[in-house]
């Protein structure tokens, strides 16, 4: 990355958004200076020795995944040799739900052979940084990559690792978002979650994995399918095409008995405005004209009374079961 350091006038081409003592000398400004722009407040200092423009840092503070992927970057630039965003951290990262949001806690992971006396020192510095947790493991280079200037996990390692510290439920979002409309990613995970065993939390993952899917785009549709085959209610089929005589009506988050009964996860995010209403709308008359029998749910009531949800759907099923038993 290429930036500008509060008005400074300095960019080079190394990651200028977390800095050290060491990286000043490089971009050729006297350490000395530290002082100087902290105290016209066009730096702030994150840790001891480690920087931030104070533009980038206010910017951070008003969105807490970005927040999250600065501290984290300062928790890698202040540890002595390499590191990398791990777990919850690694998901945020690379995108991935987790249950709450981004956590308070600065997740890494460091080769297994480093220095383990630094592995338990604790990261804390005058500011936000107050709680990271360092593990050590034999990486391969294919664990590894860098999103954004950040070393971290791969996607799959991260949504494994992820997936180990979250209720079953919010495991199986995690590994339904990585594995979105990519068949083999599903392997990959398999395979991740085979080469870490002792990985705490690991047996989540293997159950998870056993509810994991390509077709889910979203933690709501993941929590629903989970929730709902827990109630008794058959597993779905995920984004099956609809179609009437005037083309592609679109893609249902869920179906049961052939396509007779559709499940639709109803999160505010999909109404933006009141097009987006009307689209719906226009969207389900076109189903119902087809004889689909359609039920929705909130995001609240899948949480608070789930199994309401089970059986509306559990009654359509049974009306679409009787349609057929007449039109047959």
């Amino acid at each position: 990355e290429h930036q500008h350091l509060g008005g400074t006038g300095v960019s080079a081409g190394i990651d200028l958004t977390v800095f050290r003592r060491s990286d000043m000398l490089a971009m050729g400004i006297d350490p000395a200076l530290a002082r100087t722009y902290i105290r016209q407040g066009l730096w702030a200092r994150l840790h001891y020795g480690v920087y931030t423009a104070s533009s980038t840092l206010e910017e951070a503070s008003r969105d807490p995944v970005k927040l999250h992927v600065l501290l984290a970057r300062v928790a890698i630039k202040a540890l002595p040799d390499r590191a990398y965003a791990f777990g919850r951290t690694a998901a945020v990262i690379h995108g991935l739900p987790t249950d709450g949001g981004p956590p308070t806690e600065i997740t890494l992971i460091r080769p297994r052979g480093t220095d383990q006396r630094a592995l338990q020192r604790r990261i804390t510095g005058p500011t936000a940084i107050h709680d990271v947790k360092v593990r050590s493991h034999l990486l391969r280079d294919g664990d590894l990559t860098v999103i954004s200037g950040v070393p971290c996990v791969t996607k799959t390692v991260a949504a494994v690792s992820a997936a180990a510290t979250q209720s079953l439920p919010w495991a199986v979002a995690a590994l339904d978002a990585a594995c979105w409309q990519s068949p083999q990613a599903l392997e990959d995970l398999v395979r991740v979650t085979e080469e870490w065993p002792r990985l705490l939390g690991i047996g989540t993952v293997r159950k998870a994995l056993e509810l994991a899917r390509t077709g889910a785009q979203s933690p709501f549709e993941s929590l629903s399918r989970v929730r709902l085959i827990e109630l008794g209610v058959p597993e779905p089929e995920l984004q099956r095409a609809f179609y009437d005589s005037d083309g592609l009506i679109g893609y249902a988050d869920m179906s049961w008995d052939d396509g007779t009964v559709v499940g639709e996860c109803d999160g505010l995010a999909k109404y933006g405005e009141r097009q987006d209403l009307i689209r719906e709308k226009l969207r389900e008359d076109r189903l119902r004209d087809l004889g689909v029998i359609v039920v929705r749910w909130t995001w609240h009531e899948l949480m608070t009374n789930p199994g309401r949800v089970a059986a509306r759907i559990q009654r359509a099923r049974e009306a679409a079961a009787r349609r057929r038993l007449r039109a047959g």
